[in-house]
């Protein structure tokens, strides 16, 4: 799918009965080595983003780090859908080791301007706006 048809099937916002399928084509772009844009990819973690499920940072996380042009193309703030802080505190509590490297990265960048008046709410008004979304 592309970004304008997952736009248009779980909207930017999805209803939770369809984030177990936002997760699986998430695990299934990761997988695809050989993929032609991080568009979707994008998409998709800002759709899962907005559900704002602190574990869901793991795989948002995933996603970010499964390439470099998906590195720079999946903002660091989609991996806090819950908030910076709640995030964290869910990352603290996880004993998976990318909790552990996801916690340490977030306090790094957290004391720089990444994440400066960042909620949850206003990021997604952002995506709103970047793709021409009435809330």
């Amino acid at each position: 799918m592309d970004e304008n048809e997952l736009l248009v099937r779980f909207g930017l916002v999805p209803i939770e009965a369809d984030l177990a399928e936002v997760r699986r084509l998430i695990e299934a772009l990761i997988a695809d080595d050989r993929r032609d844009s991080n568009e979707p990819l994008k998409i998709l973690c800002i759709q899962l983003f907005s559900a704002g499920n602190p574990a869901d940072a793991l795989l948002i996380y995933k996603a970010k780090s499964s390439s470099f042009d998906a590195g720079c193309y999946i903002d660091i703030q989609l991996v806090c859908g819950a908030g910076l802080e709640p995030t964290k505190a869910f990352l603290r509590g996880s004993s998976e080791a990318k909790a552990k490297e996801l916690l340490a990265l977030l306090q790094n960048i957290s004391s720089a301007e990444d994440f400066d008046d960042f909620t949850p709410e206003k990021q997604l008004n952002f995506y709103r706006h970047y793709y021409g979304l009435s809330p």
